[in-house]
């Protein structure tokens, strides 16, 4: 029987080991406690399905290991009520004399060019790959569909698209060759669609789609009529730009009669925020996958991630979003006075009061000087984050932490970082002047 598969209620992640560095890293050093720690992460977040980047370069070295492992993640994850959408292919680079890719991303034009792509006869090689990977996890409860390929218009033709021209661009002679680019981009699709053809002969079960790194790809690729969900990725940088490509995906969703889903939203080093990205999709009623669960030791924990291993997170406005709960940023919003009670001319005293102290030198004893300078800094860092009048990129409770970890702290070095504090609650609540 055909599973069935809700697209618009997902709520899923994309996942990479944290202690990994890359897919491959992620497959050769698995480890079964820690994907078991996460996905229950994932269940305290009422997330519900898992995307993996599955390693053909680690199943060709150890096949048993790798399917054992994938199998193992897939039941693992169901255990937790979380579904799996694996990717089959990064890049379609499988023969034998295939040499991957050098560089990311740091020349304009075209890079090499995957022999696989050229040569049809090698294919087989990959319907193997698949083969052995539907016999590991094809019958598991927990498999949801199966992503052919991750953004595969973009991995095998490795072009690299600019917004703006970059300085090293002398002229026209270094930027791509368009036809040749064309060709390179029908020879992608053309393997893309025969394993879309290959999976769903193999596997009529369960689902297939294609990780699109752009929705505007859907029909170019002639890829529309094969998948069962239209899957696209997503990380605009505006609103108005989010809302105009997820009303292109509700339109290619009414013209093939198939649902859409996004398997890759959310990156803060694309003026693409959790909770807007979020929020929208919401609105729209499509499906998505955060990138990714996870902040870790690979590339992308900078700018992704929600949780860390020890369970603690980068934002709670991430975690309010996934929950439905978005910041008001409407005409009702109430901006908050933390000094409705008078407590900023309160730690203003205290601060006096613990400077004066800390600095005279007859009559007062000093050993408490550092405790004391702290928990003023304390009071007057949980009033600036309260109200929200502080960057919390590196929260100053986060600072105040450190120096109590320290075994050497100069008291002075407190008083300054306390009066540094003192005058941004001051500015931030038009606070002029204290009288004791």
């Amino acid at each position: 029987m055909k599973k069935t598969v809700d697209y618009r209620n997902l709520r899923g992640f994309n996942y990479t080991q944290p202690d990994a560095v890359n897919d491959r890293d992620f497959w050769s050093h698995y480890h079964h406690d820690v994907v078991d720690r996460d996905m229950g992460y994932a269940r305290r977040l009422h997330l519900n399905s898992a995307r993996i980047f599955l390693s053909y370069d680690f199943y060709k070295e150890n096949p048993g290991q790798f399917l054992a492992n994938v199998k193992d993640f897939v039941q693992t994850a169901w255990k937790h009520g979380i579904s799996t959408n694996p990717i089959i292919f990064m890049g379609f680079r499988f023969r034998e004399d295939e040499l991957p890719p050098e560089g990311f991303m740091l020349e304009a034009g075209l890079r090499p060019i995957a022999k696989t792509l050229e040569d049809p006869s090698s294919w087989y090689i990959g319907e193997q790959y698949f083969d052995a990977l539907y016999d590991a996890i094809g019958k598991e409860e927990g498999l949801l569909f199966w992503d052919i390929a991750n953004e595969p218009g973009y991995t095998d033709n490795f072009v690299t698209w600019y917004d703006e021209e970059p300085s090293y661009v002398q002229d026209y002679q270094d930027r791509p060759d368009m036809e040749a680019l064309r060709y390179r981009q029908e020879k992608t699709w053309e393997i893309v669609r025969h394993f879309c053809k290959y999976v769903k002969a193999k596997d009529p079960v369960h689902d297939i789609g294609i990780g699109n790194i752009f929705i505007y790809e859907t029909e170019p690729s002639k890829t529309a009529e094969l998948v069962d969900v239209i899957v696209f990725h997503d990380y605009c940088p505006t609103r108005k730009r989010m809302r105009d490509t997820l009303e292109y995906a509700k339109q290619m969703s009414e013209k093939y009669g198939k649902p859409v889903l996004d398997n890759e939203m959310c990156c803060i080093g694309r003026a693409n925020p959790y909770d807007m990205s979020i929020e929208l999709h919401d609105e729209y009623g499509v499906g998505w996958y955060l990138f990714e669960l996870m902040i870790g030791k690979d590339m992308w924990s900078r700018v992704h991630g929600v949780v860390y291993p020890d369970g603690t997170v980068r934002d709670p406005s991430i975690v309010s979003a996934i929950y439905g709960f978005f910041r008001n940023r409407g005409e009702t919003a109430i901006r908050s006075d933390v000094n409705q009670e008078d407590y900023v001319r309160r730690a203003c005293i205290l601060a006096q009061r613990t400077l004066r102290k800390a600095r005279q030198n007859q009559g007062f004893a000093h050993g408490h000087d550092v405790e004391d300078l702290l928990e003023v800094c304390e009071f007057v860092a949980n009033l600036l984050e309260g109200g929200e009048l502080v960057p919390m990129a590196y929260p100053p409770t986060a600072k105040i932490a450190a120096y109590r970890k320290r075994e050497h702290v100069d008291s002075m070095e407190i008083a300054d970082y306390l009066t540094e504090l003192i005058d941004m609650l001051k500015k931030a609540c038009h606070v002029v002047e204290i009288q004791q």
